[in-house]
């Protein structure tokens, strides 16, 4: 018996078992958008609206 718990205890010995459910938030937005950030959504937006196919659509994209 006792060699049988010893080896339970070496095989499992590096899991972590947990119950706790709570996700972890590890990328946080930010409260609110500058001038120039919503700008740069409108026009990106608007470009997509704009766009006759993908290809169009796909160059919209505005790096921040």
């Amino acid at each position: 018996m006792r060699t049988l718990v010893l080896g339970m205890t070496l095989l499992l010995g590096g899991c972590n078992v947990t119950l706790d459910r709570t996700p972890t938030v590890t990328v946080t937005q930010p409260d609110y958008y500058t001038r120039a950030e919503i700008d740069a959504i409108n026009a990106e937006l608007e470009c997509r609206l704009l766009a006759r196919n993908l290809l169009q659509a796909s160059r919209c994209g505005v790096r921040r």
